[in-house]
């Protein structure tokens, strides 16, 4: 409710000004239309602005804040020609760390805010599309097993649109059947629409095949049999690709970051029994490095792994 009201006085404050850009904002329309977010460009921008606005005054006050208690940081520079030209502004260099500071924080959280707005469509569909790829091979074989009973395509997507198990690959199905129902729009033309602002090619190839024995009257029963049996055998080989990359992450582990710290662990130890090295640098090896490593192979792991 907050953010919906948000977005409508950003939009009474900024829409206008996007709305007479539109062509400047072509690739992030194409974006959104992707992400099936339902709401337009210049509302979108209008409401990136009023956020970045936000954090930009949470970044003065922070920044304001941060010198009161600590002050400005203090920077000292060696002598040179650049450091006697502005000998006489010396006096005004708290003034100046403490102003550029304030600037620093505002630049992070205004302008940091704005581009994570413009980015955050691109991760979208990025997963969208991850999500939309890893169901529609069993879609399909839902869609074979539809036809093959003799149900009708819009009703096909029309079930389909209704099994939320099929994740994103529903969602698409279900702008397929907005559009025939809603827009008034015949089969072929939605199925065109949402190939079009779809944001996975294999999903945009399969609609594009679908049209074309649609439009020709062909039997397109056996085309989601050869599609069903295509999925398949790609996600065989998906899958044994996976594994193998797998297991080449794996061996760099042990051989990184489980064999490799041992040994410097052990040859530590023994130089700092022979009093010829600090212990700081194993126990960061021990409580830093390796912490962290771990987390960046299981965020890697995480990222790469299949959700079914």
């Amino acid at each position: 409710m907050v953010v919906r009201h948000l977005s409508s006085y950003s939009y009474h404050l900024f829409g206008e000004y996007f709305k007479k850009r539109r062509d400047r904002y072509f690739d992030l329309r194409q974006e959104l239309l992707k992400t099936r977010m339902n709401i337009s460009y210049d509302m979108y921008l209008s409401l990136a602005v009023m956020c970045s606005i936000l954090m930009s005054i949470t970044g003065l006050t922070l920044a304001i804040l941060f010198v009161s208690l600590f002050g400005a940081p203090d920077i000292t520079l060696t002598r040179s020609v650049i450091t006697d030209i502005f000998e006489s502004f010396h006096q005004y260099k708290n003034v100046f760390l403490a102003v550029s500071t304030i600037v620093f924080f505002i630049v992070i959280f205004g302008g940091g805010t704005y581009v994570a707005f413009l980015n955050y469509p691109k991760l979208v569909n990025s997963d969208r599309r991850r999500n939309i790829e890893l169901m529609l091979p069993y879609a399909v074989h839902y869609m074979s097993a539809m036809s093959g009973a003799g149900v009708i395509p819009v009703d096909i997507m029309s079930s389909l649109a209704k099994n939320k198990i099929y994740g994103e690959a529903a969602k698409e199905a279900s702008y397929i059947v907005r559009d025939i129902k809603v827009m008034g729009n015949d089969l072929v033309h939605a199925m065109k629409t949402v190939a079009a602002t779809t944001p996975s090619y294999r999903y945009q190839e399969f609609l594009q095949g679908a049209i074309t024995i649609v439009s020709s009257g062909g039997d397109l029963e056996a085309y989601f049999k050869i599609k069903a049996e295509q999925y398949v055998i790609e996600n065989r080989r998906q899958q044994k690709e996976f594994l193998e990359t797998l297991g080449l992450i794996a061996e760099t582990y042990i051989t990184a970051f489980v064999a490799g710290p041992l040994f410097l662990i052990v040859m530590m130890s023994i130089m700092a029994t022979m009093g010829g090295m600090d212990l700081m640098l194993m126990y960061l090896l021990i409580y830093v490095a390796i912490p962290i490593a771990t987390i960046i192979f299981v965020i890697l792991i995480s990222s790469i792994t299949p959700e079914v």
